[in-house]
């Protein structure tokens, strides 16, 4: 069985039982960075051994096949969050799933989920479009076929990009967009941002020191007077 294992984006409480128990249990842990990891099963007194994954090297992936082949229970992790979710795991997913082995993915922290839930804008539906690319003009056309759908887009973001990113939003989904920003979520220093698209970046353009990764969310249409 691989058992995809959620990790706390930064505070350590919102690790689960389940997810502990299946750390404990398992053969062997794959994950992102094993220095990070390994500081996590230490304040959890988990011993069991850890295996680098490298999402863009047939052969690590190919090691992760071998343990399940061999009946094992294999965990997968990244640094935080959910494995597959803008974060490395996908391939090796797709990989056991091919080769008919039993995959089950465990409930826990998700920035994604997180953000939407406590950003107030509608969450029936929203589009998450993940780390977008560095270029302005597919940043703008992303933002540009987003709107199109009139639902909440979710993007994650850097400290060293964020005001361009809301200076490409501003410019594909006008200034009067509704734009929420959380900084640091589930950290010490977690900070929410709301306002038009206008006036979350001017914030921002004004601080003389930006730090911690973002998820911005944004919503096409201005708030509504019953917001």
């Amino acid at each position: 069985m691989l058992y995809v294992v959620p990790t706390p984006l930064g505070n350590l409480e919102d690790m689960t039982a389940r997810a502990l128990r299946t750390l404990k249990e398992s053969a062997v842990v794959f994950c992102e960075d094993t220095r990070r990891t390994r500081n996590l099963m230490s304040h959890f007194g988990i011993p069991t051994p850890l295996e680098r994954y490298d999402e863009n090297d047939a052969r690590s992936v190919d090691k992760l096949l071998e343990r399940l082949r061999r009946g094992q229970a294999v965990s997968l992790v990244s640094d935080g969050g959910l494995p597959g979710v803008s974060d490395p795991g996908r391939r090796a997913v797709a990989a056991a799933r091919r080769e008919g082995h039993a995959v089950t993915a465990l409930p826990g922290p998700c920035a994604v989920a997180a953000a939407v839930a406590g950003s107030g804008l509608p969450g029936d539906s929203f589009l998450f479009l993940g780390f977008l690319q560095r270029a302005t003009a597919r940043r703008r056309r992303a933002f540009e076929e987003a709107k199109t759908l009139g639902r909440t887009i979710v993007v994650y973001e850097s400290p060293f990009r964020i005001v361009e990113l809301l200076e490409d939003a501003e410019a594909a989904l006008g200034a009067s967009a509704q734009a929420v920003l959380v900084r640091e979520l589930s950290k010490l220093h977690e900070e929410w941002i709301r306002g038009t698209v206008a006036s979350v970046r001017a914030d921002l353009a004004g601080r003389a020191e930006i730090l911690g990764e973002f998820v911005a969310l944004f919503h096409p249409d201005p708030e509504p007077s019953n917001a």
